[in-house]
């Protein structure tokens, strides 16, 4: 039994995961990470962050909860926080050594994988993410490639399923007070090693996410914005295209004036003109404004989320 022990790592770890919907999925997963922690970690919690669940996947928890050997918590969101803030929430409380963060509880990998990820992050990557070999949506594929080429600093986001964040790298980003937070890019821009293990999934099965197609879009500008100088690249761009017009405008309106002995009033060019410039100048806004709503955001300081209670479910 003492052999048992000494073979066991000694970091304490945590499992923080994001729960939607999830009472047909939530106990395979707790079970089967339960068996496997247990066999390799001396001492490790689950946090299970419930995103205002409209089935029973909490009551599902408290049924499964006295069978686990890690300790359980439970944090229950008031409303619908979306994936980034509910994570927020839950690595909050996490106290491990090491947090592994599951964006899902469905099971496409191997339970070996998660063991994998652990050691390579013993060799020095303070963040290593998982993600499926083959598995991929291709808008997913194009926003990544897009974000990763006008990104401020070069990062290889992908498509990731689960990842472990030494205590150390998640302080750093703990102490980041941005409100629109999107930790695959945090990680990225929090200086330490990172490292993307790709795993064979054991099905074909794409994960689909809980996000709408309007939450999708909305998120990605609000990627883009806090991550990239795109949105100002465009506006300099759009500047420089409608100065060219209006040199152009202008140069043809003196030759016009020069070279013509009848001149026209002009109406339909200019109104023409008009219609252009105003739409590039509304077009400059539009993204004027995102920037200003992100400001805004910021500076209101509001909390990042906010929960009805914390459950502490384990007996021990």
């Amino acid at each position: 039994m003492v052999t048992k022990s000494l073979n066991k790592e000694k970091n304490f770890v945590s499992i923080v995961a994001y729960l939607k919907n999830n009472e047909n999925d939530i106990q395979n997963f707790s079970i089967e990470l339960d068996r496997l922690l247990k066999e390799k970690f001396e001492a490790y919690e689950f946090v299970f962050v419930n995103d205002n669940s409209e089935d029973k996947t909490k009551q599902k928890l408290k049924e499964i909860s006295d069978s686990l050997t890690g300790n359980v918590v439970v944090i229950d969101l008031a409303y619908n926080h979306g994936l980034e803030v509910a994570m927020l929430a839950g690595v909050d409380f996490a106290i491990g050594d090491f947090i592994f963060e599951f964006d899902t509880v469905k099971i496409n990998y191997n339970l070996d994988d998660i063991l994998k990820i652990y050691y390579k992050s013993l060799e020095g990557f303070d963040i290593v993410s998982a993600t499926p070999r083959g598995v991929q949506n291709k808008s997913s594929q194009i926003f990544y490639q897009f974000l990763n080429s006008v990104s401020y600093r070069k990062m290889e986001l992908t498509t990731e399923i689960f990842r472990i964040v030494s205590r150390r790298a998640l302080n750093r980003v703990l102490k980041n007070k941005e409100k629109l937070r999107y930790r695959k890019a945090l990680y990225h821009y929090s200086g330490f090693n990172t490292f993307i293990y790709e795993y064979e999934p054991i099905n074909q099965n794409k994960i689909v996410s809980n996000l709408s197609i309007k939450e999708k879009i909305n998120l990605g500008l609000d990627v883009l914005v806090n991550f990239s100088d795109i949105g100002i690249k465009i506006a300099i761009n759009i500047s420089i295209l409608f100065l060219l017009i209006t040199l152009f405008t202008l140069s043809y309106t003196i030759y016009s004036y020069l070279t013509l002995d009848k001149i026209q009033s002009g109406w339909t060019t200019m109104m023409l003109f008009m219609s252009v410039s105003f739409s590039g100048i509304f077009f400059v806004l539009a993204i004027l404004a995102k920037y200003m709503t992100v400001t805004m955001i910021e500076i209101k300081d509001r909390p990042s989320y906010v929960f009805k209670g914390v459950d502490r479910l384990s007996k021990k």
